[in-house]
């Protein structure tokens, strides 16, 4: 399987282990967990938006500026944001706990910080008013997976090691906060370690064509390196899951970093529960072995199942991905410090596969059937991440070939209509908001092609 690479896809991610924080001293518990509240319903239109990125763990002066000259050419308005992956040590509520990692471990948390200014024009006064109090906001699906309500102190662990307390002043609908778990001001954010600006959001014009037509000039579109992604765009087929969605439907683990800064351990609790005690044979006549989570084995082996059927075994590398691949790697990149990145390796939500001739950052060799075969089994394909990743399949519980998004590689095929005319792509619109616009921060935590 890869070794990390350290890049970044939106932001700078932070993680960390408890080892070094002072112990946190469980007090009563609390007897149920409450249902958590949304708070946060829409007060506000939902405007157009663009975030633009690279893979690098910070943006360049150069991309930045260039994005301030095309917004401020069409009069709109723009901030920097950061994005991280945050150990959450505890939850409680009037001192008692209501979620506890094991000592020596922490829950891995997406954030995504923003001047309190871009969230009230982006979110709602209602959203940004909670962040200028320095307070947090949590997304409703994290806020279900612990049982969290507004009021509650979530103790994340900075950068340093030390342990910071933060009180969620609201839980809102994930589409409101654009895919993320935790949403804070940048002044908060300093104060954990999140430091380094990943992307610059624009917002605030009135023609979409004339902020394309100003991108474009000050050379942001077709750069390999930097990524424009506006809140209008098509649903992607090789978009991937938020960690929140992610935890939902693959289990929520808490970890710590071992020595030298990459493996880590996984509490044995989730290993057990969504893990087999070793790989196993995935389809009788592709002989690929993994160790894959639960949840997706069925896709996978379908999908292997009809490339086999298709006369396409030849295309995929069984010793390579025996040897190389898999799917099960728990692993986290160390930046510096507290700094890093961990891998959807972890969940074992993504396999491997062809590691030689799809090596990351290259130009993708993968047979663009099979690649289709199995977009159409749930999966997600790397080799149209940012940085290509063309041996990663990553399972996303929705199928994605039907999709007719211009993929730079492998794109999917035309589809005939549905019956009766009706469309063949099936809408992906959430609470009323586009699909980009919802899931605009959900890649915040996660390591790019990762």
């Amino acid at each position: 399987m890869k070794r990390p690479l350290v890049v970044i896809a939106c932001a700078l991610v932070v993680a960390s282990t408890v080892a070094d924080a002072a112990a946190v001293e469980p007090i009563a518990t609390v007897g149920a967990p409450a249902q958590a509240t949304l708070q946060a319903e829409s007060m506000f239109t939902p405007v157009d938006v663009v975030s633009i990125y690279q893979r690098s763990n910070a943006l360049s002066p150069d991309v930045g500026a260039r994005a301030i000259s095309a917004i401020e050419n069409v009069r709109g308005a723009w901030a920097l944001g950061r994005g991280a992956s945050v150990g959450m040590a505890r939850v409680s509520r009037n001192g008692a706990t209501i979620q506890q990692a094991p000592d020596g471990f922490a829950y891995p948390m997406s954030t995504t910080a923003l001047p309190p200014e871009a969230v009230g024009a982006l979110m709602g006064r209602n959203v940004s008013g909670i962040l200028a109090q320095g307070q947090v906001v949590m997304g409703a699906t994290t806020a279900n997976l612990r049982g969290a309500k507004a009021g509650d102190v979530v103790d994340v662990v900075a950068a340093n090691g030390s342990v910071v307390s933060l009180t969620v002043g609201m839980v809102a609908p994930d589409a409101v906060v654009g895919g993320t778990e935790l949403l804070m001001s940048t002044a908060e954010a300093d104060h954990i370690g999140v430091t380094v600006d990943g992307r610059i959001v624009l917002w605030g014009f009135s023609s979409r064509a004339a902020l394309d037509q100003a991108i474009s000039g000050v050379g942001l579109d077709g750069r390999a390196d930097t990524r424009v992604r506006r809140s209008w765009d098509p649903s992607d087929p090789d978009s991937t899951l938020g960690m929140a969605a992610t935890k939902a439907l693959l289990g929520e683990f808490a970890y710590r970093v071992n020595p030298g800064g990459i493996d880590i351990t996984i509490t044995g609790d989730w290993v057990a529960a969504h893990l087999p005690p070793d790989r196993e044979p995935l389809n009788p006549d592709i002989g690929i072995n993994a160790r894959c989570n639960l949840a997706i084995r069925s896709d996978l082996q379908a999908a292997l199942t009809e490339v086999n059927a298709a006369g396409l075994a030849g295309a995929i590398d069984v010793g390579n991905a025996n040897t190389y691949g898999g799917c099960f790697y728990p692993r986290f990149n160390r930046l510096s410090g507290s700094l890093g990145f961990i891998s959807r390796h972890a969940w074992a939500q993504a396999l491997d596969t062809n590691t030689v001739s799809n090596a990351q950052g290259r130009v993708p060799q993968m047979n663009c059937d099979v690649v289709r075969i199995l977009r159409k089994h749930n999966f997600a394909w790397g080799g149209n991440f940012l940085t290509p990743d063309g041996m990663h399949f990553e399972w996303v519980g929705q199928r994605r070939d039907l999709l007719q998004y211009p993929s730079t590689y492998c794109p999917n095929l035309p589809v005939a209509p549905g019956a009766n005319g009706a469309p063949a792509q099936r809408p992906t619109a959430g609470n009323g908001l586009p699909p980009s616009r919802a899931t605009l921060f959900a890649d915040d935590g996660w390591a790019n092609g990762e």
